[in-house]
């Protein structure tokens, strides 16, 4: 059996999964990374292209420092050291970095630079028209969601005969559409890093105002999107972004793992721990739990094969409440994901119970000559499983994401499963389902309830003991309708 697209999951430590509860659109938060990187000018000069370029750089995995915010100032310092301080545009700072020797990551798949709209019109007007897009913060929105990276250049209306004066760039990192999936409508917010203001901290938010009602308390230049930005509404001129660039026989996947914690002590958890890494080095990556605390703070291993998160709640999390931690990982050419070293920390004594360290592997088998066969299509495998440890209130609960690729069989797949760690452990209630579309955190966990079929359950309960991965080899029935 050939196989091309693998899943691996490794976990240690107590856990539990949960996500975040979003209603559509109104209360919805979607940050691409949480905390974004948000390098900041030390001066009154034109680098705010230079911060936006290295914050898009540095989201897509380049730079040197243990974190993302680290590697975006690094980036950014290069950059100040050569670049124009008067000004200029972000799609020629990140291809100008990324053709430099500061770029010793040549092999990362994330180089096309694209931009859409108007850049400066030529002498004497130079001109500044507005990105003339209906559509625009939801292409944006779903830019970010694509795996992409999106700065924003925006410049502001006159009541002059000029089109348009002054510029600025800002780097985008989300809205306040349906976190990860794939918008169908304009979201009315926009969250970005700004250079030039931390005005209620790194994160601003901005609403849009209507597209051909432009900047309703001043000057406009026509249809475009103008958001609160300042008392005079700017506007979008144009958007550049980041992608991977397409390699033959590799893929840039998205691979999402979360899992249940069950709080099993009668002293309150302040704090929670993990490591949450992967077998390749990561490109981009989120990670978000289901309870009210600020964003973590978190340190990349170097190679960044692993990350360390850290979380403080709002609140001291009870006896008897369950957690749920989601990450997202995008890694080139691979679909993997492990947690390690999961544990609640407390305010006193309290030790966590032991967990075992598990991991997982998803095989596909390949289909030969794909491009012959009607409608093929990639999709996601949909899985979920129990872990009973000895002492626990509760057995852990673990669901994720496996991504096939449209030249492998969406039905037949192989499933192993291994660990070590704590003795008496039990594996039980294999579930798997198929979607075409990526879950996010919340329809994850309701699959098989609201959403989507399991259409293959395994009823045994296996040992975990230093033992032989498990195989569970198991048939999807390629379902109908778009689940």
């Amino acid at each position: 059996m050939k196989t091309n697209n693998r899943s691996i999951f490794k976990m240690s430590a107590m856990g539990a999964v949960v996500l975040c509860v979003v209603a559509l659109f109104s209360g919805c938060v979607y940050m691409k990374m949480d905390p974004p990187a948000d390098a900041d000018k030390t001066a009154a000069d034109g680098s705010c292209y230079m911060a936006t370029a290295a914050n898009m750089l540095a989201g897509a995995g380049y730079g040197d420092g243990t974190t993302l915010q680290a590697r975006a100032e690094d980036i950014y310092n290069e950059m100040k050291a050569h670049l124009s301080l008067s000004g200029g545009w972000t799609d020629a700072a990140i291809s100008w970095w990324l053709s430099s020797s500061y770029n010793t990551w040549t092999s990362n798949p994330y180089q096309v630079v694209t931009v859409h709209g108007n850049k400066v019109g030529p002498a004497p007007s130079y001109d500044r028209p507005p990105w003339t897009e209906p559509d625009g913060p939801l292409i944006i929105g779903n830019e970010l969601r694509k795996c992409n990276f999106v700065g924003l250049s925006i410049s502001w209306p006159t009541s002059g005969s000029s089109i348009g004066t002054g510029g600025h760039a800002i780097t985008c990192w989300g809205d306040n559409g349906i976190p990860r999936v794939m918008l169908k409508k304009n979201p009315t917010k926009v969250r970005v890093t700004d250079s030039d203001t931390d005005a209620g901290g790194d994160v601003q938010i901005y609403t849009w105002d209507d597209y051909t009602s432009p900047n309703p308390s001043g000057p406009n230049e026509g249809n475009g999107w103008y958001m609160d930005y300042s008392t005079n509404h700017p506007y979008i001129k144009h958007i550049a972004i980041l992608s991977p660039i397409e390699i033959p026989g590799k893929k840039v996947q998205k691979v999402t793992g979360s899992y249940r914690i069950h709080q099993d002590q009668e002293e309150p958890a302040t704090d929670l721990h993990y490591l949450v890494g992967s077998e390749v080095e990561i490109l981009t990556y989120h990670t978000e739990i289901n309870q009210a605390a600020e964003p973590p703070n978190i340190d990349e291993y170097d190679p960044r094969t692993k990350l360390e998160v850290d979380w403080i709640f709002d609140k001291p999390i009870e006896y008897c409440t369950w957690v749920t931690i989601t990450t997202e990982f995008i890694l080139s050419n691979y679909n993997a994901i492990y947690y390690d070293d999961v544990h609640f920390t407390y305010a006193g004594d309290t030790e966590p119970l032991p967990i075992p360290s598990l991991r997982w592997e998803m095989q596909t088998q390949q289909i030969q000559e794909p491009e012959s066969i009607a409608n093929v299509t990639g999709g996601y495998v949909v899985g979920s499983f129990e872990i009973a440890v000895p002492g626990a209130n509760y057995p852990l609960q673990y669901r994720f994401i496996h991504e096939y690729r449209y030249d492998q069989d969406p039905n037949n797949h192989t499933f192993y499963l291994s660990g070590e760690g704590v003795s008496d452990v039990i594996v039980k209630n294999f579930q798997f389902g198929h979607s075409y579309g990526y879950l996010d955190s919340e329809d994850l966990w309701l699959f098989g309830e609201e959403i989507g079929d399991w259409l293959y359950q395994d009823d045994k309960q296996y040992p975990l003991e230093q033992m032989p991965p498990i195989p569970i080899g198991f048939d999807l029935p390629y379902p109908p309708g778009d689940i």
